[in-house]
C-alpha cells in the first residue's frame, strides 16, 4: 500500500520528538556522582538429587540469575540516601533517571513521592512519562489525567497527554491537548514542535511552518525545529528550502541523530541519487538513538533506504527490528513500519 507524503513524513516527525522530550522537561543537567549500587537477586537454590545406593549422584547446577542493572549515577543519590522522605529530591532524581534512559528507576522514585504525598501532580506527571517509555501507555495516560485533575494548569501534563494520544492515533484530541499546553506555556519551544507535528499530519502545512518557526524564535537554532520545518518544505515540494534547513541542523549539531536521520530521510525519499550517503547517515543515527521508539524510527529510515536499493532481505531485517521496538500492547505503533515491512518481504520473495 502506497503512503501519502504526509503519512511518510509523520514517521520522521515522530523521531524528532523523542529526542526533544528528554531534554526540555528535565530542568537540571545530570552529572555523574557516586555509583548507586543495587543488589542482585539472591541465587536460586536447587535441591540436589538423593544419591542412589548404586550410583553417584550428579549435582544439579545452580541457575545463575539475571542481574538487575544498577541505577545510573545522579547528583541526587547521596541526598536521597540521607533524606529518603524528601519528595522534592525524589522528583528531581526521578526526572534525572528519565534523562538517563532509566525509566524503571524513575518509576520507583515517583512511586515513593506519591506514597509520601498523594496530591503531588508533578509526581503523577513524572511517573506518566516514565511509564510512556516502559510502554505502559494505559497507566501513563491515567497518570497524566490524574496530574491534570490535581493541577488543571499543568502545561507539561497536557503536552505529554497529547504526545501519547498522538502516538495512539487520536489526532484531534492530541491537537487540542497541545493547544491547551501552549495556552498555558507559550514560551516552551517543545510544545510548539509537538503542535507543528500534529498540524503537519493533518495537512496544515502553513500552520505547521508557523509553529516550527515560532520554536526557532524561542530557542537558538534548535535542531528539532529545523528538521521538522524541512519536512514541511518537502511536503510543499520546495526541496531546496528543505535541504537548507537540514543543513542548518547539521551545522548546529553534526553528530545529532535527529539531524543525521533528517538528512538520510530527505535523501531516501526525494534525492535517491544519494542513497549511499543516506545509508551511512541512517546507520549513524541508529547508533546514537535513545530509547526503543527513537531507534525504531531510525531503523525504519534505514530499512526504507534498503528497499530503494532493492536490498530486500536487509530491509526485512531492519524493519522487523524496528517493529519489535515499536510494539506496545501487542501492536506496532507506527503503521508505516508494518506497511514497508510487507513491501520488503514481498520484494524478498517471503
Amino acid at each position: 500500500m502506497k503512503l501519502t507524503r504526509s503519512q511518510q513524513i509523520v514517521v520522521l516527525v515522530l523521531g524528532v520528538l523523542t529526542l526533544v522530550i528528554y531534554g526540555v522537561l528535565v530542568g537540571t543537567i545530570v552529572r555523574n556522582s557516586r555509583q548507586a549500587s543495587q543488589a542482585s537477586p539472591p541465587d536460586v537454590q536447587t535441591a540436589e538429587p538423593t544419591p542412589s545406593p548404586t550410583a553417584t549422584a550428579t549435582p544439579t547446577p545452580t541457575p545463575i540469575p539475571t542481574p538487575v542493572p544498577p541505577a545510573p549515577q545522579t547528583r541526587y543519590d547521596l541526598q536521597v540516601a540521607n533524606e529518603p522522605e524528601n519528595t522534592a529530591l525524589r522528583l528531581q532524581r526521578g526526572y534525572a533517571y528519565i534523562a538517563l534512559d532509566a525509566p524503571a528507576h524513575a518509576i520507583a522514585d515517583f512511586d515513593a513521592a506519591i506514597e509520601l504525598n498523594g496530591n503531588l501532580a508533578e509526581a503523577y506527571a513524572g511517573r506518566g512519562q516514565a511509564l510512556f517509555h516502559t510502554k505502559e501507555w494505559t497507566r501513563a495516560l491515567e497518570d497524566f489525567e490524574h496530574a491534570l485533575a490535581l493541577n488543571p494548569d499543568m502545561a507539561d501534563a497536557y503536552a505529554w497527554r497529547g504526545h501519547l494520544l498522538f502516538q495512539q492515533g487520536r489526532y484531534a484530541a492530541a491537537r487540542e491537548a497541545f493547544r491547551q499546553a501552549i495556552e498555558l506555556d507559550e514560551a516552551d519551544p517543545w510544545k510548539h514542535i509537538l503542535l507543528a507535528q500534529a498540524l503537519l499530519h493533518n495537512g496544515d502545512t502553513d500552520e505547521a511552518k508557523i509553529e516550527y518557526t515560532t520554536a526557532m524564535a524561542l530557542e537558538d537554532r534548535p535542531v528539532e525545529a529545523y528538521v521538522g520545518r524541512a519536512m514541511v518544505w518537502a511536503e510543499e515540494g520546495d526541496l531546496d528550502a528543505a535541504q537548507a534547513d537540514i543543513a542548518s541542523a547539521l551545522d548546529v549539531a553534526p553528530y545529532d541523530p535527529v539531524a543525521l536521520n533528517g538528512q538520510a530521510w530527505l535523501y531516501a525519499w526525494y534525492r535517491r541519487d544519494q542513497l549511499g550517503q543516506a545509508e551511512q547517515m541512517a546507520r549513524r543515527a541508529v547508533e546514537g538513538a535513545k530509547g526503543d521508539f527513537e531507534k525504531a524510527r531510525y531503523l525504519h529510515t534505514l530499512g526504507w533506504v534498503y528497499i530503494q536499493q532493492e536490498r530486500y532481505e536487509e530491509a526485512v531485517e531492519m524493519l522487523e527490528e524496528a517493529a519489535a521496538l515499536a510494539t506496545v500492547d501487542g501492536e506496532v505503533v507506527y503503521k508505516e513500519i508494518v506497511e514497508h515491512l510487507e513491501e520488503a518481504r514481498e520484494g524478498a520473495g517471503q
